[in-house]
């Protein structure tokens, strides 16, 4: 699914990442542009801009889970971030791959099958 972010939003965030003294937190830029809507809804929104400067821009937004966004001059810690990315991303694929088999293999697929108990179990 893509997503269209208005430029003007793209252009708001852009700046903001340039003025900034260090990270920003998905809650800072998404009140810093008026996005509306509940915190996670916000995180989304912020999650989609950043990811339209990344692709229209190729501008090196980098993140982490605890500090939050911010720009980067350093191919260096570009490279490393992107990379994690897609060990992540992998990692992710694998453990769905994994609980698919499980869920279709005649052995351990029995075990999650949707069938009228009895008694306690």
């Amino acid at each position: 699914m893509t997503v269209t972010v208005p430029s003007e939003r793209m252009a708001a965030c852009m700046a903001l990442l340039r003025r900034a003294d260090g990270p920003l937190t998905a809650a800072a830029i998404a009140a810093a542009l008026a996005i509306p809507g509940e915190r996670e809804t916000q995180r989304r929104r912020v999650r989609e801009v950043i990811d339209a400067l990344r692709l229209a821009d190729k501008a090196w937004i980098v993140a982490d889970t605890i500090q939050g966004y911010w720009l980067t001059t350093d191919e260096a810690v570009w490279r490393a971030w992107d990379e994690s990315r897609a060990i992540e991303a992998k990692r992710t694929l694998g453990e769905s791959h994994k609980r698919t088999k499980m869920l279709t293999d005649r052995g351990q697929g029995l075990l999650f099958v949707a069938a009228p108990r009895c008694g306690l179990g």
